[in-house]
C-alpha cells in the first residue's frame, strides 16, 4: 500500500531488485513489462542463474526457504574473488556459484522473496525464524520508531528472541505491552522473550544495523549479571 501511494503521489514506478557488490550487477529484478510483485526482489535477469538451496546444497521446492546462490560470468557479472583473501573466496564461491548468505524463497511463478540474512535467522526449539518478520510486526506499533531483533543463547531452546526498540519521541509503551502486541500477530514461538529499549542502534558507515554488536551487548550484560 505504501509503495502504491508513493508511486501515485510522485508519478514514478518503483522496481524492486536484488544485488550485492559480489554480483557486480543485479541478478534479480521485477520485470519492466509484466507482472510486478512489489514485496519480492524479482526474477533472474539475463546473464545470471539464481536458485535457492538447503544446507546440503540441494535446490529446495518452491515456497521453502533456503540460501540464495547466484551464478554468472566471473569478471563480468560475478566477482572473481576477494582481494588477497583466498579462504573467503573458497567459502563464498563454490563450483561457480556465489553463496550470498541471504535466505530467500521462490513462489510458484518464479519470483524470489528475500527472507533474512542467513546469519540473522533465529533457531528456536528446532524452528527457523526470520528476524525480519518480527521486526515488521513490532515496527507497526504506533510507539515504535525502529527495531532490531536478534537470537540470544537459551539453554533449553537453542536461542531466545530479543528485540532492541527505539521509541518515537514523546511516545511510551511497556515491554509487556509490546509482547502482547506480538502475541496477537505472531505464532507463539515467534514472540520475543525480551525487549530492551535503547536510544540508538549500532550501524556501519552506510547505515546498516550491526546485529553482531547487539549480540555482544547482550552477552556482556549477562556476564555482568553472573559476576554480581
Amino acid at each position: 500500500a505504501q509503495i502504491k501511494k508513493f508511486e501515485e503521489n510522485y508519478n514514478v514506478e518503483l522496481l524492486q531488485m536484488y544485488g550485492m557488490t559480489e554480483t557486480i550487477g543485479t541478478p534479480l529484478m521485477n520485470p519492466l513489462d509484466s507482472v510486478k510483485k512489489n514485496m519480492g526482489i524479482g526474477r533472474p535477469v539475463i546473464g545470471y542463474e539464481v536458485k535457492v538451496i538447503d544446507e546440503a546444497g540441494n535446490e529446495v521446492p518452491r515456497g521453502e526457504v533456503g540460501q540464495l546462490i547466484v551464478k554468472g560470468e566471473p569478471g563480468r557479472t560475478l566477482m572473481k574473488g576477494y582481494f588477497k583473501n583466498e579462504q573467503a573466496t573458497k567459502e563464498t564461491l563454490q563450483n561457480g556459484w556465489l553463496h550470498t548468505g541471504d535466505n530467500a524463497r521462490v513462489d510458484k511463478d518464479g519470483y524470489f522473496f528475500f527472507v533474512d540474512r542467513k546469519k540473522d535467522m533465529i533457531k528456536r526449539a528446532g524452528e527457523n525464524i526470520a528476524a525480519t518478520e518480527i521486526e515488521t510486526v513490532l515496527s507497526r506499533h504506533p510507539s515504535v520508531f525502529e527495531v532490531a531483533v536478534i537470537g540470544v543463547p537459551d539453554e533449553v531452546r537453542d536461542e531466545a528472541i530479543k528485540a532492541y526498540v527505539i521509541l518515537k519521541e514523546d511516545y511510551d509503551v511497556s515491554e509487556n505491552e509490546l509482547i502482547d502486541f506480538c502475541k496477537q500477530r505472531l505464532a507463539m514461538f515467534k514472540v520475543p522473550e525480551y525487549i530492551e529499549f535503547v536510544s540508538e542502534l549500532p550501524r556501519t558507515s552506510v547505515g546498516k544495523i550491526q546485529k553482531h554488536l547487539l549480540r555482544k551487548k547482550h552477552d556482556k550484560m549477562n556476564r555482568t549479571r553472573d559476576i554480581r
